[in-house]
């Protein structure tokens, strides 16, 4: 599918009523981009990194791939999460009740974990020398002092999780499959994803790509899945996103359904208005949900809701 792409100005941008929102930001903006029929807008801030880290909005693409696989019909949600891995990847003082963990209740960071668990953010701190070199042991070690599914704890070791189980029914790592089933499809540019020190993506965070690429994964969802006459990912999946938390949130009562970053990142889509958007930036500690919610009211606002 080949898009027509602008490429805006300052002095452009401040005539879009999205696009003004972003440059009216206190904290940096590093790139944003709108992905519809009629195109790809983008503006890019000139002094940042031609790719920019999403954050927590990597888990989307998690989330994605493990559809995918399921639609293939090669991964069972209910199964549990210690089924994929064979003996020996298991450690001998592993928590007994990750036995009854399945990957729907780890898309839904319902594993049973407590809120002092580990949560993972080697992308964007030392964790991983904490951790040492052996993700996939130390998630089995952690305690799940609840029953999954009865609570809540957000967590990017549960899409670590989701990563090594997407490679072992795959055959292939995360990024690897996310690239032959997606970003080659959409045409991704640049792109890298952080690993950890056994080269399995952290899921959690650490996909760095441009705004414009991300928000393409938007407009697929946003169009139901199918890609240049290819369905990449079920219109079910979709769907089963939305209602049942898999890496996505509604914006208020709006078709708007939207993936965050911790440090100001976003991917954001429509269905009724098919159309995707996405941003990198630097929010300041206090200020990111407010900010996204700025943004998000001006995306609302060019949509035309």
């Amino acid at each position: 599918m080949e898009f027509n792409i602008k490429r805006l100005t300052d002095e452009e941008a401040a005539e879009n009523v999205f696009f003004k929102a972003v440059l009216d930001e206190e904290a940096p903006m590093y790139d944003a981009a709108i992905v519809s029929k009629d195109g790809i807008l983008e503006w890019k801030n000139e002094n940042c990194n031609s790719i920019n880290n999403s954050h927590s909005a990597t888990k989307f693409f998690i989330a994605a791939a493990v559809g995918r696989l399921r639609d293939e019909g090669k991964l069972d949600l209910d199964a549990p999460v210690t089924s994929f891995f064979p003996p020996e990847l298991l450690p001998s003082d592993m928590e007994p009740r990750w036995h009854h963990v399945t990957v729907r209740n780890t898309l839904r960071h319902m594993t049973g974990m407590g809120d002092d668990s580990i949560r993972y953010g080697v992308d964007e701190d030392d964790s991983n020398t904490m951790i040492g070199d052996d993700f996939l042991s130390e998630v089995f070690r952690t305690p799940l002092p609840h029953a999954p599914e009865t609570y809540r704890r957000y967590s990017d070791a549960a899409y670590y999780l989701l990563s090594r189980i997407i490679a072992a029914v795959s055959g292939r790592t995360a990024d690897k499959y996310l690239n032959e089933s997606f970003f080659k499809p959409l045409g991704f540019g640049q792109w890298t994803m952080v690993c950890c020190p056994q080269g399995h993506p952290i899921g959690g965070g650490g996909l760095f790509a441009r705004a414009r690429d991300i928000a393409k994964m938007g407009y697929l969802y946003a169009i139901g899945g199918v890609w240049d006459g290819k369905r990449l990912i079920s219109e079910q999946w979709i769907g089963e996103s939305k209602g049942n938390d898999f890496a996505l949130g509604r914006f208020r009562d709006f078709d708007v359904w939207v993936k965050t970053g911790a440090r100001g990142q976003m991917i954001a889509f429509s269905q009724t208005k098919k159309t995707a958007v996405a941003w990198h930036g630097c929010a300041f500690p206090d200020d990111n949900g407010k900010r996204n919610d700025r943004l998000l009211e001006a995306f609302v606002a060019y949509c035309k809701f």
